[in-house]
């Protein structure tokens, strides 16, 4: 198979920082590649919540919430916060926040396209 020729010339720099970028990026999206950590991310975007409150919007068990945590937790993403007996729970930066909040926004969107392609039929 013959492949396509590109006829701009390659900037080696600019493809050495998009393959730091895609390596910096790349665990922290395999463990959003999970859809229930995907979905804490989300429920986190701009904000902290406790255990209960995530069990309460995402409706997992605080075994499974925990766990997810855990796992989100290891991989740099989120942070915990003290507060009394208990901890809150938060996206580790603004860029996590910022991509937590699109994400949820695109969901919207999907949902919207769906609807429009139903209404269409």
């Amino acid at each position: 198979m013959l492949r396509a020729v590109h006829t701009t010339a390659i900037n080696v720099s600019e493809v050495e920082e998009c393959r730091a970028i895609a390596a910096a990026w790349a665990p922290t999206l395999r463990a959003l590649g999970h859809p229930e950590r995907l979905l804490i991310a989300v429920w986190l975007a701009g904000g902290t919540r406790s255990v209960r409150e995530l069990e309460d919007v995402t409706g997992m068990s605080q075994s499974l919430v925990s766990y997810h945590l855990q796992e989100l937790r290891e991989a740099g993403i989120v942070t915990a916060v003290a507060e009394g007996r208990s901890n809150r729970y938060r996206l580790c930066c603004a860029d996590l926040d910022e991509v937590a909040s699109l994400i949820g926004t695109l969901e919207t969107a999907a949902v919207r396209a769906e609807d429009i392609g139903r209404e269409a039929r």
